[in-house]
């Protein structure tokens, strides 16, 4: 397909679970233009082909390495893969937006760095809840001190599956909370402990525990899982003055601050009394605006790329969560061991 003029032509690589979202994303985008998609799965090919007729499709990566009209890449493929197929983007000479986790080690990523800026070409990794309106406000709130000192996070991102075979539970869904607990720090932890589990997959835990530790003994506890029956994306930072509850989950009230008041009860209160009591602490929804995340970091992509705006999710700010998942699967195979930083 003919590029447009004036647009940056963009190409998709992998049409999994995010692949067709961002398919949406670049159509719908005033300052990119999707001209070709690739894919090696035939059947996800076929139903996409059907859905986008004016769409060129190939099941061949080398048909976009060595397509000089091509400017910038969106990579969602297997994790696995992120490392060998972004090197070769970039060294192509192409800007790359690459989905989460950027590689299986710290070392990769900080070599896609040097690569990037090598070769001035543009490298965001989708850590998508940096775009995330709740979280940066969340981040304002923490900074100005509407929260007080933070005590301690508390993340559950659980649900059954869909469970991946590239990676386990921590690379796939404790990525976003490492990535959320350091961006609200600001800092990244001093020590980082893990236990977990292979239910369901030979040497892929499918649950797991994670404790970050970060300076001024503040906690970061992290529960991922690919096999509970219940849904949920929850995070939580309580501090001196107030309680931050962000449910994800939730269409209307997503984000509560919630004000730390005086105890349930009195101590000589009955059963039935502590039944019904109360916290004391009034509750504030905040009108926010929700964009979709995903399109707002598309967005920043862009100016990225035009060199209006920096890229926060850079392959240094990628090794940062990835040396902490690292770390978090070495203590697992240790018994839990506590690992410094």
């Amino acid at each position: 397909m003919k590029a447009v003029k004036n647009k940056i032509n963009f190409a998709l690589i992998g049409c999994g679970y995010w692949g067709p979202n961002f398919i949406r994303v670049i159509q719908n985008s005033e300052s990119a233009f999707l001209s070709q998609v690739c894919d090696t799965d035939e059947n996800k090919m076929a139903g996409l082909k059907a859905k986008h007729p004016g769409l060129e499709f190939t099941g061949n990566l080398e048909d976009i390495i060595a397509n000089p009209e091509i400017e910038a890449v969106v990579v969602c493929t297997p994790a696995n893969t992120h490392f060998d197929i972004s090197k070769k983007l970039l060294l192509s000479g192409k800007h790359v937006l690459c989905e989460k986790p950027l590689a299986n080690n710290a070392t990769q990523c900080l070599e896609l760095d040097t690569i990037s800026r090598q070769t001035g070409k543009k490298l965001l990794v989708g850590h998508v809840f940096e775009y995330n309106e709740v979280i940066r406000h969340m981040k304002k709130l923490i900074t100005c001190g509407e929260i007080g000192d933070i005590f301690y996070m508390q993340f559950t991102r659980m649900g059954l599956g869909p469970a991946r075979n590239d990676v386990n539970v921590i690379f796939d869904l404790a990525s976003h909370d490492v990535s959320i607990a350091v961006s609200l720090m600001n800092a990244m932890p001093v020590a980082v402990s893990a236990n977990g589990s292979c239910f369901t997959k030979d040497g892929l835990e499918d649950v797991a525990f994670v404790q970050l530790e970060f300076a001024n003994k503040v906690f970061a506890n992290i529960n991922v899982s690919w096999i509970d029956p219940i849904k949920q994306r929850i995070v939580k930072v309580v501090g001196s003055k107030k309680m931050l509850l962000f449910d994800d989950i939730s269409i209307a009230e997503k984000l509560k601050i919630i004000k730390m008041g005086k105890g349930y009860q009195i101590s000589s209160g009955d059963f039935g009394s502590f039944q019904l009591s109360v916290k004391d602490g009034e509750i504030m929804i905040p009108n926010l605006q929700h964009p979709e995340p995903l399109i707002t970091e598309f967005n920043h992509f862009i100016a990225g790329i035009n060199g209006e705006e920096n890229i926060v999710t850079d392959a240094t700010y990628a090794a940062n969560v990835v040396h902490v998942l690292e770390l978090a699967q070495t203590s697992i195979r240790n018994n839990g061991k506590k690992i410094i930083l």
